[in-house]
């Protein structure tokens, strides 16, 4: 389902690179163990180009909320001012519980991965969930949307990209899960 994540930028290059262009623009944003209604650090269109910005995860509505169901962001009122604005928050990978309370560290073969996301216009984000591929049925029944950097840009950029068939026009890279 994603209710914490992990953002520790290395000094690989890209980290390095997001890192740098994270101190230019003079962001502030939590790095560790990422937990709900802090501030994050993610990727956005820009005009023609994509940029980091930060943005607070969740939203206060009726409950506090923290992801979007890909199968109902078409169908509830909450999502109408979030779905022509697209997001990704930058992680190295996420937290999920199993039904036994173990706690599992979920990544994949790339250092930092990007999660799609949905944001409003007071900067507040939604990580969007999707039922679990095959590989991860056995921890949780739901799981965030998981992309690499080109399916990322994708993603991001599709201005005519709308929530329809229930399905993301992205390849995803369930395939790769790794769970520690």
């Amino acid at each position: 389902m994603c209710g914490r994540y992990e953002l520790n930028l290395s000094d690989d290059n890209k980290s390095k690179q997001i890192k740098q262009r994270a101190e230019k623009l003079n962001l502030i944003y939590k790095e560790g163990e990422i937990f709900p209604n802090d501030d994050v650090l993610c990727m956005i269109a820009n005009k023609s180009k994509i940029d980091l910005s930060v943005m607070k995860w969740g939203i206060k509505s009726k409950a506090f909320q923290i992801n979007a169901r890909l199968e109902t962001i078409n169908d509830r009122n909450t999502y109408d001012e979030f779905k022509n604005n697209r997001c990704a928050v930058i992680c190295n990978g996420f937290y999920e519980w199993d039904k036994d309370k173990n706690k599992y560290f979920v990544k994949t073969s790339d250092d930092i991965i990007y999660l799609a996301c949905i944001f409003n216009s007071n900067n507040e984000l939604l990580i969007i969930t999707k039922a679990a591929g095959d590989n991860f049925k056995s921890i949780h029944d739901r799981m965030p949307i998981i992309m690499n950097q080109e399916e990322m840009l994708k993603y991001i950029h599709n201005e005519d990209y709308i929530f329809s068939n229930k399905k993301l026009i992205i390849e995803n890279v369930d395939d790769d899960i790794k769970l520690f």
